[in-house]
């Protein structure tokens, strides 16, 4: 995997593999002096399997251990089948108390759970040696986060992820601060099979090796939404309700060694549009 470093108030022509678009970058946070530039960007993956886990199912749902992912998938073998997700969550407040540097992403994305391509949008919110650090970004693999400049992201806003297919191999990444009525993000050329879609809660890589969590309060989705209609046709059903041959994957973060579970999702909302991500081995209500 690739980690590049953080692109500061200009424009970056990038090729990547597939895909040939156009980076921005900037330091959005909670203000200069709580936002500390990051040395490396972060990188949101594709999802980690815990060494030795085996999945299992309960009540119709695949329960999975993963390294860096925490919250739902569905997940197909039939290419094409999901074309845009969106989702709302409030920014979590990062604990600046533990020592060192602790990371956490909250984001909707397209493909990643069993292929390595993985369009996405989301938020950070990190704690650097005591400072907080939070901004909004986009990515697609194999990049890093690419922060969308002039989104000031701060704890407490509420935010709208939206990535979207519209029309054959143009993706378009929108991340939207409900709070403050503004928005960014970028549409790219991208070529990736829509095997699955997701709401995750992640600890990233940083450096090449996977970070440490950040401590945070409960992050909450809700309501998510999914399209398997044809691109730029968005016909959005809930999140977890399983579309026709998908399967549906609940996700608990844990350690590098597999054990311990470091968060844990809820189970889904009653009419399948909304879960909690908590720490812990607890899952939150839902």
């Amino acid at each position: 995997m690739q980690l590049g470093d953080r692109l500061l108030g200009k424009a970056a022509v990038a090729m990547l593999g597939s895909a040939s678009l156009v980076l921005a970058g900037g330091v959005a946070g909670a203000s200069a002096a709580s936002s500390p530039v990051l040395r490396h960007a972060p990188q949101v993956g594709r999802m980690l399997r815990a060494p030795g886990a085996s999945a299992r199912t309960v009540r119709g749902t695949t329960k999975l251990d993963s390294t860096n992912w925490s919250g739902y998938a569905q997940s197909t073998k039939t290419k094409g089948t999901f074309t845009a997700v969106k989702d709302y969550w409030t920014v979590p407040t990062v604990s600046t108390k533990p020592a060192g540097d602790q990371y956490s992403s909250d984001w909707v994305g397209i493909d990643g759970f069993s292929n390595d391509t993985l369009v996405q949008d989301g938020t950070e919110a990190d704690n650097l040696g005591g400072t907080a650090h939070y901004d909004a970004w986009t990515e697609i693999l194999p990049a890093s986060e690419v922060v969308i400049p002039g989104l000031t992201i701060k704890p407490g806003n509420k935010m709208e992820g939206l990535v979207e297919e519209t029309k054959a191999g143009t993706w378009k990444m929108t991340v939207f601060d409900l709070t403050t009525g503004k928005s960014g993000g970028r549409t790219v050329k991208y070529s990736t099979p829509g095997l699955s879609v997701e709401a995750i809660h992640e600890r990233p890589e940083v450096g090449g090796s996977l970070s440490t969590l950040a401590t945070t309060g409960n992050v909450t989705f809700n309501p998510g939404s999914l399209s398997t209609a044809a691109p730029g046709t968005q016909t959005w059903k809930p999140l977890l309700k399983v579309a026709t041959g998908a399967t549906l994957n609940e996700i608990f973060m844990v350690a590098n060694s597999g054990s311990p579970v470091i968060a844990s999702p809820s189970a889904p909302s009653s009419n399948g549009e909304a879960f909690a991500v908590a720490d812990g081995s607890k899952s939150p209500a839902p």
